[in-house]
């Protein structure tokens, strides 16, 4: 039997690296990826919180963000040849409950989720459905493929705003998320995207992706914004103070302990539009597109790119938010 490490969730906020038999195909149209690159995210960090700020199954393989080549496909496969190199949504959907015949997958009520409750892409190699898999280019580096599945997210959320050439733009964090949105709201033609952010490094990050002005939450915030994102998940108060009439907020940092105080009143008087929106299965062509077509500078999202082994050591930055992005290649 041949082992591989992979970067387990050993315990209740415990993360460990182990060795884990390498998967085999499971049936006829799966596939075997062999990991080249997987993003760390902040729901990785919310499952190994102490209490758990999101479930997982104890023993998972982590990650989602993944980026790898085929290595082996099942006998029914068409869609994807050995030696491509794919992206993976990791949302695995059943086809046939309501959300998915309705044309909203995100909502599968029979989804699993790779690196959550099933393995994920923190190792050599993962098993997936060969649906799960979408071409890239092999060009693209792997620190700027891997955020694919972001970027997917942020692309879907954009699309359900609206964002309109000259419009005035508000993003609340400077996190991954948050840079993110301010490239893809720069490109969308927006007249100004200003962040909010308190770390100095993630600011500094914030001016790198384009952002017109980067603000602390100390500042006078007086920005009557067309488009308020809360990139945080904790912000939705702030962002009805930030809209102007007729604004629109987009929440998406997702924080299920938050309870913030929501100033109701002034959603109806300024005829707020107030919108959510959770990941992006549907917006990986999307996603694959714009970075292919080298429209976004996105490098300075990544802040560390670490090899598999060097994880566990880097967990305590991540968790104090020191890290905008890691991304883990396997060698």
């Amino acid at each position: 039997m041949t082992t591989m490490p992979a970067a387990v969730l050993q315990d209740i906020g415990v993360l460990a690296v182990e060795d884990r038999p390498e998967p085999t195909l499971g049936g006829p149209a799966d596939v075997i990826v062999r990991v080249r690159a997987c993003g760390v995210c902040g729901t990785d960090l919310h499952i190994l919180s102490d209490p758990p700020g999101y479930p997982a199954e104890q023993g998972v393989v982590l990650g989602h963000e993944i980026i790898g080549d085929v290595a082996a496909i099942g006998d029914s496969v068409t869609n994807v040849a050995v030696g491509d190199r794919v992206a993976i949504r990791p949302i695995l959907t059943c086809g046939t409950c309501r959300a998915c015949l309705s044309g909203i997958p995100n909502h599968c009520t029979d989804r699993v989720d790779l690196g959550v409750w099933r393995d994920g892409g923190l190792a050599r190699k993962v098993v997936v459905p060969a649906t799960a898999c979408i071409r890239l280019s092999a060009e693209l580096p792997l620190h700027i493929a891997a955020l694919t599945e972001p970027l997917a997210c942020v692309t879907n959320a954009v699309g359900r705003i609206r964002p309109g050439a000259g419009e005035h733009a508000v993003v609340l964090g400077a996190g991954a998320i948050g840079l993110l949105f301010t490239a893809v709201l720069k490109a969308s033609g927006a007249a100004s995207v200003t962040v909010v952010e308190i770390s100095p490094t993630r600011a500094q990050a914030a001016r790198a992706i384009g952002a017109d002005r980067v603000l602390s939450p100390e500042d006078d915030l007086d920005l009557n914004a067309d488009i308020v994102i809360d990139a945080v998940g904790s912000q939705f108060a702030t962002t009805v103070g930030l809209a102007a009439p007729r604004g629109r907020i987009l929440l998406f940092g997702l924080n299920d302990h938050a309870r913030p105080e929501v100033p109701q009143a002034q959603i109806t008087l300024k005829e707020l539009t107030v919108v959510g929106s959770f990941v992006g299965q549907h917006a990986f062509p999307d996603a694959i597109r714009l970075l292919e077509s080298g429209l976004l500078d996105l490098s300075p999202i990544v802040s560390h790119r670490i090899e598999l082994t060097e994880l566990v050591d880097l967990l305590p930055a991540l968790r104090r938010g020191e890290v905008i992005k890691a991304v883990v290649t396997v060698p």
